[in-house]
């Protein structure tokens, strides 16, 4: 009988966010509180991506309830080009302030992969499923 490994998944952290896989089959990242996410974070999670095996999957996103964002990254994050490892996108939001800017992002900037915004993680869970 021959034993097949799975590999670790494994955890990446940086300054502003940290980035996994859930051995599901779907990153997980999570902004950390009082944290503003931008083009070059979304830059460091795509290289991070790439070193946890660069396979496109869902993103499910957990954002903290005091993290934010600029238009200048909406509009970056907007383009598979600029997030290839990104097959749809669930972000779980929790402010006003983030409900604000993401029906600025979903009308403005019109998104090239499916996305979709949760006040709760099971139902982005539920969501995101499907594309697995």
């Amino acid at each position: 009988m021959s034993l097949i490994l799975k590999p670790l998944s494994k955890e990446l952290t940086y300054e502003r966010f940290k980035v996994s896989i859930h051995e599901e089959g779907y990153y997980v990242v999570s902004i950390f509180n009082d944290q503003e996410f931008t083009i070059e974070d979304l830059t460091i999670l795509v290289n991070a991506q790439k070193e946890l095996g660069a396979e496109k999957l869902p993103v499910l996103a957990k954002c903290a309830e005091n993290a934010s964002t600029n238009t200048d990254l909406l509009k970056v994050l907007s383009k598979n080009e600029n997030n290839p490892y990104s097959k749809v996108d669930a972000f779980v939001i929790e402010s006003m302030a983030q409900k604000i800017l993401a029906n600025f992002y979903i009308r403005i900037f019109k998104p090239e992969r499916p996305t979709k915004f949760f006040n709760d993680s099971n139902d982005a869970l539920i969501w995101l499923k499907q594309y697995l």
